[in-house]
């Protein structure tokens, strides 16, 4: 027996094929096992015209078997009432205007509770999770962190009564840079606006949710988590909970002239588009960082103004570049103390990062909050930048948010 797909575009994980020792059994999709009903065949004489033979012997099987079924179809039926996870497309007029042509149409995944399909008039809570640097809407539901799916670890996670239903969004946020940072810029579109304004109202809209700042999180892994901290303390109003998994890039700017490395100078060397994915990863990360930080429309084909210039074989800081990039959601976090003492905050990552920064700065933004006086909870763990993405997902941001949203 299959799911049929509904008109809207619906991601449901289905587990198929054959299952040891039962032949030919066609499996049901459920969401926590398969339950085979087996063909036909002399092996299963209930399933075929001798069923109907008389026979007390027959009977007694049949009845057997009958009370197996009844059990089997009530299992899956238990089984089955898992969430469901859509792939929706939500106009983004903040984005239209973006000078690097990407589309201002963007997929977004939605992961529904088990309840939404049957409890009509039920509201729920929303977490929006971000995803980070060359990833898209589809990073947590395609098994690269430790396979996770978002959909299956909820499932699992509120059959468990380990959290309270919940939706999850993710919206896709790459761009021809590979990331936008979550960063309004005219060269690649008012992505913060983009998930403040667009896609909460959309999802409000589209979805049974509790639409107050109360039901509303913000969480994210790696650029995610930048995202996270900046649009979340800007937004207290549409936020009230945030949490950062490994948030990269928190303080990148402050000392241009600590950071003059060799994906920086693979950047600077990139001087149109076609360039950009031969550049490296890291130097990607720069440069969708210049077009966030120092954007100039006027620039053609790539738009940015570098915080560097090569001068024979060395780097140079412009410091008149450099100076637009202080504003890092380090040094904004100051100016927005009032907003984040109204807000539920957790952050973590991992002590072995290879992203050095990573771990030093949840060390110097625990301090900053605490000096603050902005409640907190602050974590370094054993682990890399997504060695145990999937765990502390699972056991500590979305925990957090089934506390603290209502």
């Amino acid at each position: 027996m299959t799911t049929r797909e509904t008109k809207r575009k619906t991601e449901l994980v289905r587990t198929a094929g054959k299952k040891k020792g039962r032949p030919n059994g066609r499996p049901f999709f459920v969401s926590y096992g398969v339950v085979d009903i087996p063909p036909a065949t002399s092996n299963f004489p209930c399933m075929s015209r001798q069923f109907f033979q008389s026979g007390a012997l027959k009977l007694g099987r049949a009845v057997a078997f009958g009370v197996l079924l009844v059990f089997s179809f009530a299992r899956s039926a238990s089984a089955q009432d898992g969430g469901v996870t859509h792939v929706d497309t939500v106009s983004a007029p903040s984005l239209h205007n973006n000078l690097l042509g990407d589309p201002d149409r963007r997929p977004v995944t939605v992961y529904l509770p088990p309840s939404y399909a049957k409890e009509k008039h039920r509201r729920y809570p929303v977490v929006y999770l971000l995803h980070g640097f060359a990833a898209d809407h589809r990073a947590f539901m395609k098994g690269a962190y430790q396979n996770l799916n978002v959909r299956i670890s909820m499932d699992s996670l509120i059959h468990a009564g380990a959290v309270k239903e919940m939706i999850v969004v993710t919206p896709s946020a790459r761009d021809a840079f590979d990331g936008s940072f979550y960063i309004n810029s005219p060269v690649t579109g008012n992505w913060e606006d983009f998930i403040v304004k667009d896609l909460v109202s959309y999802i409000d809209r589209h979805y049974r949710t509790i639409p107050k700042r109360s039901a509303r999180g913000i969480t994210g892994h790696s650029m995610g988590g930048f995202g996270a901290l900046r649009v979340g303390m800007r937004h207290p109003e549409t936020f009230s909970a945030i949490y950062m998994l490994s948030a990269c890039c928190l303080a990148t700017g402050e000392d241009m002239r600590a950071i003059i490395d060799k994906p920086w100078k693979a950047a600077v060397g990139v001087t149109d588009m076609s360039q950009v994915a031969k550049a490296g990863f890291n130097a990607d990360i720069d440069l969708a960082l210049t077009a966030a930080y120092s954007p100039n429309t006027s620039k053609s084909p790539l738009y940015l103004d570098f915080p560097y210039r090569l001068e024979g074989d060395s780097l140079v800081v412009d410091d008149a570049v450099a100076s637009r990039w202080r504003e890092t959601p380090i040094a904004m976090v100051p100016k927005y103390a009032a907003s984040l003492k109204r807000m539920a905050i957790a952050f973590d990552a991992g002590r072995q990062d290879a992203f050095k920064d990573i771990p030093r700065n949840v060390t110097r933004l625990d301090s900053m909050l605490t000096s603050l006086g902005v409640p907190h909870s602050a974590e370094l763990y054993d682990g890399t930048h997504g060695s145990r993405f999937r765990a502390r997902l699972e056991t500590k941001a979305l925990p957090f948010f089934s506390n603290n949203l209502h």
